[in-house]
């Protein structure tokens, strides 16, 4: 099984300041190492924080790439949008000039989006320096939700794709999510929990791999480190 390292803070702040150093020395150290660091980001409330601290440092971010792990099918410029929530707090102040891909391309059919969505990705330098995601507590990451048809194709081994659209319920907006070969593709995978129930969540996933909690695939593979960073 993955070795997984868990980190458990008191805080937000606390876990935060960690992740920050944790994340800018391994952004400086690829770029010393090589032309472009790259890094997957999670969407959703709870990084927001995070990245507005990261656009506070020094680097050269220039050279650095940033693509996110999912995205919900509507406009940049909706509220919704998590490539909203990284231009407004992430690509601000000293990281104004870092570079970023998006996942939503021109078109209301996800499906058909999905070849365009696939070849812009292709900028981005692999294999990934980090990726940052979260985890619901019905088990799902990225947007990974067992609850869709779509998933298992996206978890697939034999999916050569980098992302694959994730359609749910009637009144629920589609997703483009990364597959699950495109989110291993990475150096290390860094996870974000917060709260006592999110952390049983967590260790009913690792205790067993089961579609029932996408995560699960995270915790029970050998390729890729992953690392947890836990509040209550």
């Amino acid at each position: 099984m993955n070795q997984i390292k868990e980190y458990k803070f008191d805080s937000r702040d606390d876990l935060f300041g960690q992740l920050l150093r944790d994340i800018m020395a391994t952004l400086s150290l690829s770029l010393k190492n090589n032309a472009r660091a790259s890094m997957l980001l999670s969407g959703g409330t709870s990084p927001g924080a995070l990245y507005e601290m990261m656009s506070q440092q020094t680097l050269d971010w220039a050279n650095v790439w940033f693509g996110l792990s999912d995205e919900r099918w509507v406009a940049p410029d909706h509220a919704d949008s998590n490539e909203k929530l990284v231009r407004e707090t992430l690509l601000t102040h000293r990281a104004a000039g870092a570079n970023f891909i998006g996942l939503k391309v021109a078109g209301e059919d996800i499906a058909a989006g999905q070849k365009a969505s696939d070849q812009r990705l292709q900028a981005l330098p692999r294999p990934f320096d980090i990726t940052l995601l979260g985890m619901g507590l019905d088990g799902h990451t990225a947007s990974l939700f067992p609850d869709s048809a779509d998933t298992a194709a996206a978890l697939s081994e034999g999916n050569k794709m980098l992302c694959h659209p994730i359609r749910r319920g009637e009144n629920e907006t589609p997703r483009m999510t990364m597959t699950l070969n495109a989110l291993l593709g990475s150096h290390e995978i860094k996870l974000l929990i917060f709260g006592e129930e999110k952390w049983q969540v967590y260790e009913q996933a690792r205790s067993k791999k089961s579609a029932e909690q996408p995560v699960s695939y995270l915790l029970h593979q050998t390729q890729t480190p992953v690392s947890v960073y836990w509040t209550p």
